[in-house]
């Protein structure tokens, strides 16, 4: 910027001194036009006086002598017509030159003979009275003659050039000199501060957020130096709020169970991702962040083919559009594991600055069935102590029949009969122990990976079996009715056990002063039907909405359950595309209604 103004104030003083230099050469020429004008009149008078006097050897004497003076080239005078009569050069007499005697009078600069400038000064000499008798009449001869003296101009030049050179030499001073303040001055109060400005704004960009600007003035530069500085401090308290609420969200994302990763749609990368993804995938943070999500959950060097699995990146289009599918993931130990994926869409900032972004929510699956089978051993233990009671009494039965049998051969007072009875009954027994077992066994085997075709009817009245005592302990009275086509659907029988165990257990816990639970099975058109009634207090119609929500809890016995009994029966419900459907009347009833494709018989 100094340059640039140093520039067009050195340019702005050449042109004026160009300018006063023509000016002062104008100047100069007026003046010697003036001076010559002088001398002119004073030849005319002379030369008026030696014509009156009809003395052409003085005039031409005059003419002569004024031709030698320093400064005048030459001195011509012309007849009207414009035959030269008199020169002080001999070689100008007798030439005639008509338009240098109709030119009339002043003064103009023209190039000599050896092309040097001259300063011709053209007098028209008038007639007048005393001159009537040579000239003729006034009227008809208005002049008697034209007086030409040139003057030497070099000599107007060099005095001109001399002159500018001197005021250009004195302007050239004051110039440099005011430069020099008008640099010093920028320097102190404008450059220096700019580029002190300029170190601090470099520095904040780099990421030092310390250094301020320093304020020694009071004028512009000084209040653009306090002007920065406040914009610095609110610079820096946006910055701190957006890593706080940056460092929130993150906190909010770190405590959501499942695993969540956010992947600008774009270009595949993740720009957020959470607490459970890591350890899903069992890596650190650093390693996902700015990398592809196909890379950290799938182990690919390209986005995943559209034809081998869904993927919500490219499947969404419109934000707020929300999808759900399963895919399988690959930690970085090399385990693969199922996930349930549920992503949508999202759009943020305007303009060229809008982005769209992809929030996958990932469930694993092998941990939610884990945590299934840790709720069904935790019903299993809640069967422990009818479990016992239906063990307890055979053994106490086949005890007596034992020592019957012991007493009989002690003294040798056995009867087949007898023997053979008491070998029946615990034979009996030992096939009822083998029952509850059984029945024990079937509930508590993991589900298998594939559906088979169930029979519906023994897993409902198995389960209602086991809960017998249970039952009686709570002055519960269980009435089952079973459908007698004996229906069958594609399911699993460990998960139809359990969700029988549930909503059993579910219906027990309704009714803490006694009731009756009617469960029923049958066939309606193309769906089996699983009835679970109880006559308990029933359900609040605020919480019906809720109850099949993780860890939600309401028991009517007061207990604290661990909320997700229901939530189990949703799964394996949905599992297997049947619906589940629940009416509650306020201490009346609450049925819940179970539907499962029926398999055919075909």
């Amino acid at each position: 910027m100094l340059q640039q103004v140093l520039l067009v104030a050195g340019g702005a003083s050449l042109l004026f001194g160009l300018l006063f230099l023509v000016l002062y050469q104008d100047q100069l020429t007026r003046e010697k036009a003036a001076a010559s004008d002088q001398i002119n009149q004073l030849l005319r008078v002379a030369l008026e006086n030696a014509m009156l006097k009809r003395d052409v050897p003085g005039l031409r004497e005059i003419v002569t002598r004024m031709g030698s003076l320093p400064g005048i080239h030459d001195v011509m005078i012309l007849e009207p017509g414009g035959e030269v009569r008199f020169a002080s050069r001999p070689e100008n007499l007798g030439r005639r030159d008509p338009a240098l005697a109709a030119s009339g009078g002043g003064n103009r600069f023209i190039d000599g003979p050896a092309g040097e400038p001259l300063l011709r000064s053209v007098n028209p000499v008038p007639n007048q009275t005393q001159c009537v008798d040579c000239h003729g009449q006034l009227e008809k001869n208005p002049i008697n003659g034209v007086l030409v003296v040139d003057y030497r101009a070099d000599t107007l030049q060099r005095q001109a050039w001399r002159s500018a050179a001197l005021f250009a030499l004195a302007g050239a001073i004051v110039l440099a000199l005011t430069l020099f303040t008008l640099w010093r001055l920028m320097q102190r109060r404008v450059v220096r501060p700019l580029s002190e400005l300029d170190s601090v704004a470099r520095a904040l960009s780099n990421g030092d957020l310390t250094l301020r600007a320093q304020v020694k003035t009071a004028d512009e530069p000084g209040r653009l130096a306090q002007s920065f500085n406040r914009m610095a401090d609110s610079l820096v308290e946006q910055i701190a709020f957006a890593e706080g609420q940056q460092r929130y969200l993150q906190e909010l994302l770190d405590g959501l169970p499942d695993g969540v990763r956010v992947i600008r749609q774009s270009d595949y990368r993740i720009v957020a991702a959470n607490r459970a993804y890591c350890a899903q995938l069992n890596v650190d943070e650093s390693s996902v962040l700015g990398q592809p999500c196909y890379a950290s959950s799938h182990g690919r060097d390209s986005p995943c083919p559209a034809t081998m699995l869904v993927c919500p990146v490219t499947e969404l289009r419109t934000p707020g559009q929300s999808l759900k599918c399963r895919h399988r993931h690959i930690a970085a130990d090399g385990r693969q594991f199922p996930v349930e994926v549920h992503a949508v869409l999202i759009e943020r900032g305007s303009g060229d600055a809008k982005e769209r972004l992809v929030v996958e929510s990932t469930s694993d699956l092998s941990g939610a069935a884990r945590l299934s089978q840790e709720q069904r051993l935790s019903e299993l233990g809640l069967l422990a102590a009818g479990i016992a009671h239906e063990i307890h009494n055979p053994l106490g039965s086949m005890r007596l029949a034992v020592e019957g049998l012991l007493r009989s051969l002690h003294h040798n007072t056995a009867d087949p009969a007898r023997l053979a009875g008491y070998l029946e009954m615990m034979n009996a027994e030992i096939d009822r122990c083998t029952g509850v077992t059984q029945r024990l066994l079937l509930l508590s085997r993991l589900p298998q990976q594939q559906a088979q075709i169930v029979t519906f009817n023994p897993a409902v009245a198995d389960t209602i079996q086991l809960l017998d005592f249970d039952a009686r302990s709570r002055r519960i009275v269980q009435i089952v009715s079973l459908d007698p086509q004996n229906p069958r659907i594609m399911a699993d029988d460990s998960d139809l056990r359990m969700l029988m165990l549930n909503l059993a257990q579910n219906a027990h816990h309704a009714m803490p002063n006694g009731g009756e639970l009617r469960v029923t099975t049958l066939v309606e058109g193309r769906e089996v039907v699983l009835k679970v009634r109880d006559s308990g207090q029933g359900i609040p119609p605020e919480n019906l909405r809720r109850i099949f929500d993780p860890f939600f809890s309401d028991r009517a016995d007061g207990e604290g359950g661990t909320g997700l009994g229901l939530t189990i029966c949703k799964t394996i419900v949905d599992r297997y595309d049947g619906r589940i459907e629940v009416e509650s009347v306020r201490d009346q009833f609450t049925e819940f209604r179970v539907r499962f494709p029926l398999v055919d018989d075909e």
